[in-house]
């Protein structure tokens, strides 16, 4: 129920031990398990940066909300791009639209929305750039 994260991560390569690493295109669904881009709050900004929203992607918080910060707490978003105030959830520009804080909200508050097929194009081109998406 994840939103995917998609690209090519060198790092895979080497702590997977797989390869060759230029052929490898990680797909991660920011599960808790074993993600290393939780430690993304912490990395230099130039290389955070390199992990983005797909354009086209919005995340709201809906009025259903309840306030009970269950989607703020720690270690729901791995980005840290989740903070309560005054009662209510902001989410930064940080936020990468992982899902994580939507799949925890009790109240089904936050929505995660695409803006429509021309956005997944324009994904799909960037994608195909990098690898051979056919």
């Amino acid at each position: 129920g994840l939103v995917h994260i998609v690209g090519k991560n060198k790092l895979d390569t080497w702590w997977l031990g797989i390869g060759p690493g230029e052929k490898l295109f990680t797909v991660c669904n920011c599960c808790p398990c074993c993600c290393i881009t939780r430690g993304l709050p912490y990395t230099d900004r130039r290389l955070s940066s390199k992990l983005s929203r797909m354009p086209g992607v919005t995340v709201t918080v809906s009025d259903r909300c309840t306030g009970c910060g269950e989607c703020a707490a720690k270690g729901v978003c791995f980005v840290n791009a989740v903070r309560m105030q005054d009662g209510h959830p902001v989410i930064s520009d940080e936020c990468r639209a992982c899902g994580r804080c939507a799949s925890v909200c009790p109240a089904d508050a936050i929505e995660i929305s695409f803006e429509g097929e021309e956005s997944v194009k324009d994904t799909v081109a960037r994608l195909s750039q990098i690898v051979d998406v056919t």
